[in-house]
């Protein structure tokens, strides 16, 4: 029994830590964000993801009292660090090719501005953007984004981790009869049978009563 609450008690804090550290790289994509970056989209999504797994862990640590609840927990809370690692890595990926664009797109307006000896405005800026590939202008993100595509590859990694610590101590189920199934009821004791009643002896009557007399022998 102590070994089986050990081991909840052990995933539960994975999940936990787990949360933590998604919302700790969330707060340093805030800090470290450049001008112009959405930095609070990633505080958001992460702090999402942590809420989401600290309700696992709690949802875990009911198995005792709740079975049904405390197996979504357990299961769930396999699962999403997996899933959430495909997601980041699928976002840095974008976030890698966005910052690409940038710097391609910035280096070559500053090479221009340079030529023509105009000067770094937001005017400039906006005209060369607009006329540099007009089919893709309105792709190019406003900030590097490199910062954010580094922040999730490294969520992807300790997504995985925590993957893998969770199965690898995977916690000892109670038994099922021990939480849902109801203690069985005790038999139901036999109703005494009722004390029948006792029947009248006959009334004799006086003549029976009566020694016999001579006359009768």
């Amino acid at each position: 029994m102590s070994s089986q609450k050990a081991s909840i008690s052990r995933a539960a804090t994975i999940m936990f830590l787990y949360a933590a550290l998604l919302l700790a790289f969330g707060i340093l994509a805030y800090l470290i964000a450049p001008p112009g970056a959405n930095a609070k989209t990633a505080v958001i999504a992460t702090g999402a993801c942590a809420a989401i797994m600290i309700a696992m862990g709690i949802m875990t640590l009911m198995i005792k009292s709740k079975r049904k609840v405390g197996m979504i927990g357990i299961h769930l809370g396999l699962i999403l660090p997996l899933v959430f690692a495909g997601v980041f890595l699928m976002r840095a990926g974008k976030n890698y090719r966005d910052s690409g664009v940038h710097r391609y797109f910035d280096k070559a307006y500053h090479a221009d501005i340079k030529d023509r000896g105009a000067e770094d405005t937001p005017d400039n800026r906006e005209s060369f953007l607009s006329g540099a590939k007009p089919e893709f202008a309105a792709d190019i993100p406003e900030g590097d984004k490199a910062y954010l595509g580094f922040i999730l590859t490294m969520l992807f990694g300790f997504s995985v981790a925590a993957f893998m610590f969770l199965l690898l101590s995977r916690p000892e189920l109670p038994p099922k009869l021990a939480i849902d199934e109801p203690k069985p009821a005790k038999p139901a004791e036999k109703a005494k049978p009722k004390p029948e009643p006792v029947k009248a002896e006959p009334e004799v009557s006086q003549a029976e009563l009566k020694p016999e007399t001579e006359e009768n022998v």
